[in-house]
């Protein structure tokens, strides 16, 4: 069986080959020649075989030196890339970052985080996967994403949570609706009203916002559609004059030439976003993401 090469004297003896002698080597190096000379004989005797040929003039490669000397070089170059990566990877520079998030979140404050993210580490691989709510925070627990952004914050031993955005709840109404000539809306304008709500996912999220913002204000309406996931089909069925909604104000981008968007003049009338992740898993990347989300050092 071969000795194995110590990667550490390559250097050595590529400077050497390159100088041409072992004392501008060693000068190069900044080191003495002695210790320069032991760690070429070291070199040499784990390979088996002379490098270099000693004249009164300096050291000129053997044939196995000229040999070894470009696959030297590449394979120092290579180390060199290779422990760059890992410490920029290790720094959160590279690598690979998988967020999870509800389609709502993508029409909010979402985006300008994903530039800033991507401006910022370009060398990160970031992959986007759009789902329920559930097969989210599953995938998240699994370890197949590293982040979950969405409109409620898990509570467990394994996951933790940090807030990110409020974001205003604005009424939905058709334009030709009488409703849509007010300057503002109250929840109490949806008593008795046609109203579609999102579908409910877990006690919290959009829909449990709602719900307790309706309790909150005794108004009960008349519940036309309550399972519908996509908030662009909600503003559609809006838009059809199916009924009301309320939605998130990162909607009001959708269907706005048909749909007019009214502010509710009740306090506190909003919606929290979050960021879900596993709980002492913050890799580099996801440690950026939070930073850039929560705008904390």
């Amino acid at each position: 069986m071969s000795n194995p090469v110590s990667l550490h004297r390559l250097p050595y003896f590529v400077a050497v080959a390159e100088h041409g002698s072992f004392t501008a080597a060693a000068r190069a190096l900044h080191m003495a020649q002695p210790p320069l000379s032991n760690q070429i004989h070291a070199l040499e005797r784990e390979l088996g075989v002379e490098l270099f040929q000693r004249t009164p003039r300096g050291a000129t490669l053997t044939a196995a030196g000229r040999a070894l000397l470009p696959e030297a070089r590449l394979l120092l170059e290579r180390f060199s890339q290779a422990t760059d990566l890992v410490r920029r990877i290790g720094r959160g520079e590279a690598g690979r970052l998988a967020v999870g998030l509800v389609p709502t979140a993508a029409n909010g404050e979402l985006p300008q985080f994903l530039r800033r993210f991507m401006a910022e580490y370009p060398d990160v691989e970031l992959t986007l996967t759009e789902q329920r709510p559930a097969a989210l925070v599953e995938q998240l627990r699994a370890g197949t994403l590293d982040l979950v952004v969405q409109y409620q914050a898990v509570d467990s031993d394994e996951l933790a949570s940090v807030h990110v955005a409020t974001e205003r709840l604005l009424l939905a109404a058709p334009s030709g609706h009488a409703l849509a000539a007010r300057p503002a809306a109250s929840v109490r304008d949806l008593a008795g009203m046609p109203l579609i709500l999102p579908a409910a996912h877990g006690s919290g999220g959009i829909h449990g916002r709602l719900v307790q913002l309706l309790r909150d204000h005794d108004v009960e309406p008349r519940v036309v559609q309550a399972d519908i996931w996509l908030m662009q089909t909600i503003v559609g069925l809006v838009s059809a004059g199916v009924g009301l909604a309320i939605v998130p104000e990162s909607a009001s981008v959708i269907r706005a030439d048909q749909v007019t968007y009214l502010p509710l003049v009740e306090p506190g009338a909003t919606v929290e976003l979050y960021v879900n992740y596993r709980a002492g898993h913050r890799e580099a990347p996801v440690r950026h993401f939070l930073r850039l989300m929560t705008g904390t050092s």
